[in-house]
């Protein structure tokens, strides 16, 4: 799979919808029909402009408050072919601050949130991550309750896959999956990374089949 990095594309826009680091997104909320571009236009175009600058030397431009004052760090924004002629534009964005949010749903807050669109950039899924340490999964557990109380039970439970646990829902628009992973830090601390996936459901099966599991980035198991 080929991937290469893209800051300089046309963007078409439709609707309104909150721009990042302005709004947070309330995923419980969360439309199908959800312009990805809108939402993380001004930021890419914030790291164009710093990246600009920081090449041309002007290193105090590239990174003064008055540029960066709203801006959510743009980890990249790739393309990923998936076929000669086919595409995915994955945008992978988080938090300057770990107690940014940037998308909530109930009281569980996100300080990460990727997504994917197609090459006609419709949406197709995104990711929430939400970071805990030494809680013992409550945070997880909080949100796992959350989408209960939301969707009623599961319709997939595994709780021996290889990070703990994982749940699946599958509503009128979206197949929604839970699942955590644990990590020992070098300190010994265990932190929780809690993630959240929608998924259109009409490019559910088609997704899982030709996109989850064959980039380098991690997306659902």
């Amino acid at each position: 799979m080929t991937l290469f990095f893209v800051f300089n594309f046309t963007m078409q826009f439709c609707g309104q919808n909150p721009e990042l680091g302005n709004s947070k997104i309330d995923l419980k909320t969360f439309s199908v029909k959800f312009n990805v571009n809108d939402f993380y236009k001004n930021q890419i175009e914030t790291h164009k402009k710093s990246l600009e600058f920081y090449s041309q030397g002007k290193t105090k431009e590239a990174f003064s408050k008055e540029l960066l004052k709203d801006y959510k760090f743009v980890e990249n924004v790739d393309t990923l072919f998936i076929d000669k002629d086919k595409y995915l534009l994955l945008y992978l964005m988080k938090g300057m601050d770990t107690k940014d949010t940037l998308a909530t749903f109930g009281s569980i807050r996100f300080q990460k949130l990727d997504m994917i669109t197609n090459e006609k950039k419709y949406f197709q899924s995104l990711r929430a991550t939400s970071w805990a340490y030494k809680d013992n999964k409550k945070n997880f557990n909080n949100l796992k309750n959350e989408l209960q109380n939301t969707y009623g039970n599961p319709k997939i439970i595994v709780e021996t896959f290889e990070h703990g646990e994982y749940y699946e829902w599958v509503t009128k628009d979206f197949v929604v999956n839970l699942i955590v992973d644990i990590d020992e830090e070098s300190d010994g601390k265990i932190s929780f990374a809690t993630k959240l996936y929608l998924t259109d459901k009409n490019e559910y099966e088609k997704l899982k089949s030709n996109v989850f599991g064959k980039t380098k980035y991690y997306w659902i198991y």
